[in-house]
């Protein structure tokens, strides 16, 4: 009986291992264990039918035949136990499908569709029907019941799905059921971790794109954006393939003013249609947009203007040339295009000092002072603040500006500001340099201008009576050549 025994366990010993419970033990370990538990119980069951029979004839006593029993419980349960350990191994649940999908109101959105791997489960219930007592409701149902599903990041294991846990009721066996996820970060391949009947397990998934649509997914995290007039700024685009296509997609800006243009850029290629290789569903673009130097009508300083940047496949793209949309707005190109997102830009002026003056050169006596006057205009497109004039003075010379501040320029204004500089008292002779300095706010940006170099040339003072005396001994001089030049004449 033992080798007929082992001869029938043998290939259960050497298959590869399954399976694990709680306890570590596998599948093969565990029907050991309850072949041990059969002929124990068995054992047991035998020996409580010779006794109740020995009971009958009085060739036992009540004493021992309430062992029998009790030792034929206790090695029921043992049985019954791995019996239902057995039972809980059978039903396993696959996951079938993971698909990553946007819906309507444009959320990432993630589908898990969960099957019962096994449908044999009422052969194993058929096998121990004398022990039919022992299996639970949701055994004999042939479910699984109250599975939990979660979403894990593969790098942080943090869960990115919202609910953060999902549960299932129950699948019957060789059935399915999903669980569906808000994506909270969006990946490309993610963890999904199962718990049931007393089970945990966990796959990571490289997510699929739902095929059922055709349509991008267009995204910028810089979507608003301020820029200098004269300046230019760029928009970073993501934009993720929601398809099994592999056609070209035209990349439009619509609802710019024409004074602003536009370019779309991969790496540093110009690009104007996009198309996904195989495998590949994410590209990333960069929008660049050229600011006038000047306002108008459409262009206001401080004014968002909201537009639109949109991927269109052929077939879209000649109904909207053939159909162009006056005044684009969202809820009208959505139906339009395959995938649409909506931008900001706010133009900004620029402040701009322009210092200008008659001359930067003087010549002066060391007892003088050089009086000048500076034209400071605003030559930018944002009004001036606070705009102050200083001077920066060698050791000893001394400067007034009048006025040293003007409170406020618009764009295009100007205004005249008087100087005067004083060389210090016999501080001798020579060349020396004065900087003028002009600094302003605008917009609460500081605003500085190219600084100006005002050389002086600072000369000894003349006396009156020491050039009087000089023409008259030049005319001496002269004077005196003249006759003697008639005297040898007349010789």
């Amino acid at each position: 009986m033992k080798k007929i025994l082992l001869l029938l366990l043998w290939p259960l010993m050497m298959a590869p291992v399954a399976a694990q419970n709680n306890d570590g033990a596998t599948e093969a370990s565990l029907l050991l264990d309850l072949k041990k538990a059969k002929a124990g119980y068995d054992a047991a069951s035998q020996k409580y039918d010779n006794d109740l029979k020995l009971f009958n004839e009085k060739a036992v006593s009540l004493n021992d035949l309430n062992k029998s029993k009790n030792e034929l419980l206790a090695r029921e349960v043992d049985y019954q136990k791995l019996i239902l350990q057995l039972i809980s191994q059978q039903s396993y649940i696959t996951i079938d499908r993971a698909v990553k999908y946007q819906s309507q109101g444009g959320e990432k959105r993630v589908k898990i569709s969960l099957k019962s791997a096994l449908e044999g489960n009422s052969d194993y219930l058929q096998q121990f029907s004398d022990h039919n007592d022992v299996f639970t409701p949701e055994m004999k149902a042939g479910k699984v019941f109250n599975i939990y599903v979660s979403i894990v990041d593969i790098e942080s294991q943090t869960i990115i799905g919202s609910p953060y846990e999902y549960r299932i009721a129950s699948i019957a066996l060789g059935g399915e059921s999903t669980a569906d996820f808000e994506l909270l970060k969006d990946v490309e391949n993610l963890r999904v971790e199962l718990s049931y009947n007393n089970r945990k397990d966990g796959k990571n998934i490289y997510l699929k794109k739902d095929a059922s649509v055709n349509s991008l997914d267009l995204a910028s995290l810089q979507f608003s954006q301020e820029a200098d007039l004269n300046s230019q700024t760029d928009y970073g685009l993501v934009v993720e393939r929601f398809s099994n296509t592999d056609e070209a997609y035209r990349m439009l800006v619509l609802g710019l003013p024409r004074q602003i243009t536009s370019e779309f850029y991969d790496d540093q290629s110009k690009v104007s249609q996009i198309r996904f290789a195989q495998g590949v569903n994410t590209r990333n673009l960069s929008l660049r947009v050229y600011l006038p130097d000047r306002t108008d009508e459409e262009v206001v300083i401080d004014q968002p203007i909201q537009f639109f940047v949109v991927a269109l496949t052929n077939e879209q793209f000649n109904h909207l040339q053939s159909n162009p949309v006056a005044i684009p707005d969202a809820a009208t190109l959505e139906p339009l295009c395959s995938g649409i997102e909506t931008l900001e830009l706010i133009p900004r002026g620029k402040g701009k000092i322009e210092v200008t003056t008659t001359s930067l050169y003087y010549e002066i006596d060391s007892d003088e002072q050089v009086t000048m006057t500076a034209r400071v205009k605003n030559a930018g497109s944002r009004r001036l603040d606070n705009i102050k004039l200083s001077t920066e003075n060698p050791m000893g010379w001394t400067s007034v500006i009048e006025p040293d501040l003007i409170r406020s320029l618009e764009p295009g204004q100007e205004t005249t500001v008087s100087i005067a500089i004083n060389p210090p008292a016999n501080g001798g002779v020579g060349a020396q340099e004065i900087k003028l300095k002009t600094e302003s706010v605008a917009d609460n940006r500081k605003v500085s201008s190219e600084d100006k170099t005002i050389r002086v040339q600072v000369n000894a003072p003349t006396s009156l009576w020491g050039t009087i005396a000089l023409v008259l001994l030049l005319g001496g001089i002269v004077g005196g050549i003249v006759w003697f030049g008639i005297k040898l004449s007349r010789r």
